[in-house]
């Protein structure tokens, strides 16, 4: 990483608040994405990005970055309201408990601006998998190479992009890997490298149990995948649209499973 956490922080604390909500990008290279993560209120200083091989399609490649896109913004929001609102912030400890502020605020940084130069999406199904589950699985991560994430066509179909959320319904009832750039956050987060070794894993995906751990078992809920996805889509819901969409989290939808 080139620019310290210090250095990020410092560019964030005197920027102006994002009136407009986000614009899913149609971006062709990593070099226009990296562009554009460098302007707006709530920039990042040194945002790195995973490779995409050349077994995606020039239309594979600019959906894809278009979610990266969304990504690193959806991101700057919830950096952004760590820091002008803490740990007692209600979202906050919704989702962490009275966890370690610093753990949540590393590691959202360290998504969007740690070196990503080995790690990769594929898009040719080179272990079946998208084949065997064509309806469920929008990609996964290869346990021969956990470098490498494989996206499905049904990614593409199935995952939408920041400037349709809550139009398909609450953050409760889609979940926040329902939008492209959230999910690729997630994605990141299977890796090896990315997770520290599994160290930040889903060690819970459920809604209830979510949000137990935020209660009952704060260590774990900043070291939970599932906790930050919920926490970054809040934030952003809460940013952009007046009094956000998150839903009764009292009555969740039952899981298909």
């Amino acid at each position: 990483m080139k620019a310290t956490l210090f250095t990020s922080l410092f560019s964030l604390a005197t920027a102006p608040i994002a009136s407009a909500a986000a614009v899913f990008y149609n971006v062709n290279s990593t070099d226009n994405l990296y562009e554009l993560a460098l302007d707006g209120a709530y920039a990042w200083t040194d945002p790195q990005f995973a490779t995409i091989q050349s077994t995606c399609n020039a239309t594979n490649v600019r959906m894809i970055n278009a979610g990266l896109q969304d990504s690193i913004e959806a991101a700057s929001f919830a950096r952004q309201r760590l820091l002008e609102k803490g740990s007692n912030d209600d979202v906050y400890k919704k989702w962490f408990g009275d966890g370690s502020i610093y753990e949540v605020l590393g590691l959202i940084s360290y998504l969007v601006e740690a070196e990503k130069s080995d790690i990769s999406y594929r898009c040719d199904d080179v272990d079946g998998s998208c084949a065997s589950h064509p309806t469920s699985w929008p990609g996964y991560d290869r346990e021969s190479n956990d470098s490498e994430t494989v996206i499905c066509d049904l990614f593409y179909t199935s995952k939408k992009p920041l400037s349709t959320l809550c139009f398909d319904g609450t953050l409760v009832e889609t979940g926040p890997k329902h939008y492209a750039g959230i999910d690729l956050l997630h994605r990141y987060l299977h890796t090896s490298k990315m997770s520290s070794d599994h160290y930040i894993a889903e060690y819970a995906e459920e809604l209830p149990e979510i949000l137990d751990y935020a209660q009952n078992n704060a260590s774990f809920a900043t070291r939970n995948v599932d906790s930050y996805l919920y926490y970054i889509a809040e934030s952003y819901a809460d940013a952009v649209i007046p009094g956000g969409c998150l839903g009764d989290v009292n009555n969740p939808p039952k899981s298909d499973d």
